[in-house]
């Protein structure tokens, strides 16, 4: 079960992921903010991580109300993909593309991130997250850094599935308790 923060919870996992798997040789510092409001650190490169789209899933979406006791059935949950870019930021750019390959190896290496490993919310339900490298291509890319107004940097996205998000909604029902049977014999 998840509550309304599961998005900002992901993030949190995602960013303490990449912050502590990685190794000293290839350490580097982790960013949260927004592309356009990312600068350079002369003194040690970093790797931002930006959430710029949610949709629903579409292979989770049709789940059925789910009986709570005898009289009551609640909605199910919003399931959620999260898509991340991921870029490196680097006074070098061999640096740059040092940091950004050794982020990818602690996202591929940690790619089902199981419940115990997630933070907030997401610390107490049973699915574990997936995460897959999106295969976008240059033209998605560059639609992407041309929404910040900035030009178009390195970058890879990621994928994150599925992300519930529980739903406050119930029905009460009404069970068949009885069968009556009001047809006539001849």
């Amino acid at each position: 079960m998840s509550a309304s923060t599961a998005i900002g919870d992901v993030t949190r996992s995602l960013f303490e992921l990449l912050r502590d798997e990685q190794n000293p040789i290839g350490s580097f510092d982790v960013s949260l903010q927004s592309p356009a409001d990312e600068t350079i650190d002369e003194n040690r490169p970093k790797v931002n991580l930006y959430l710029f789209r949610i949709e629903e899933n579409p292979f989770a979406k049709n789940r059925d109300w789910q009986a709570i006791g005898s009289d009551v059935l609640h909605k199910p949950p919003l399931s959620l993909n999260l898509f991340y870019v991921l870029t490196p930021y680097a006074r070098e750019q061999a640096d740059g593309h040092r940091v950004l390959g050794e982020a990818m190896r602690v996202l591929y290496d940690n790619a089902i991130i199981e419940p115990s490993r997630l933070n907030g919310s997401l610390e107490h339900t049973a699915e574990p997250l997936k995460l897959d490298l999106c295969s976008f291509n240059l033209e998605d890319l560059t639609r992407v850094w041309n929404a910040f107004n900035i030009p178009y940097r390195l970058s890879v996205c990621y994928q994150v599935r599925i992300v519930f998000i529980d739903s406050a909604t119930e029905r009460n029902i009404v069970r068949v308790t009885e069968k009556v049977n009001q047809h006539e014999e001849l």
